[in-house]
């Protein structure tokens, strides 16, 4: 039983160094939602129905206590590549951003976080 004790709390005291000193903490958050939107319809255009755009707009926090610059926020919209760039985030400072349109092939298009990049002041 002291043995399983002891055990119990080398794991414990494991996961405490790993969760405060080892494991990367989070630097951004990014919360975003996909906006669509379609065209204007006219009697007489070529196009049988309205084509749809969508871009991703929301904010992004940088949670760290350093000053981030240079933050490219990359969301996969359908496929395709959909791209916002904040210029300088200070610490606990949040910003609203939006992406480039792009044309959807459906109403109920995917999307998702690809990636985000930035650099460290």
């Amino acid at each position: 039983m002291k043995k399983f004790l002891i055990f119990l709390i080398l794991i414990a005291a494991a996961y405490f160094v790993y969760d405060n000193f080892i494991k990367e903490k989070e630097v951004l958050e990014v919360k975003g939602n996909l906006v669509k939107m379609k065209e204007g319809v006219d009697i007489d255009a070529p196009a049988i129905q309205p084509r749809t755009w969508g871009h991703i707009e929301g904010k992004v926090k940088n949670l760290s206590e350093n000053d981030l610059e240079n933050i490219e926020i990359i969301y996969k919209i359908n496929g395709k590549e959909s791209v916002s760039r904040v210029k300088k985030l200070a610490a606990g400072e949040e910003s609203n951003f939006k992406t480039e349109k792009v044309m959807l092939n459906s109403y109920e298009a995917s999307h998702f976080l690809e990636k985000v990049t930035f650099d460290k002041k």
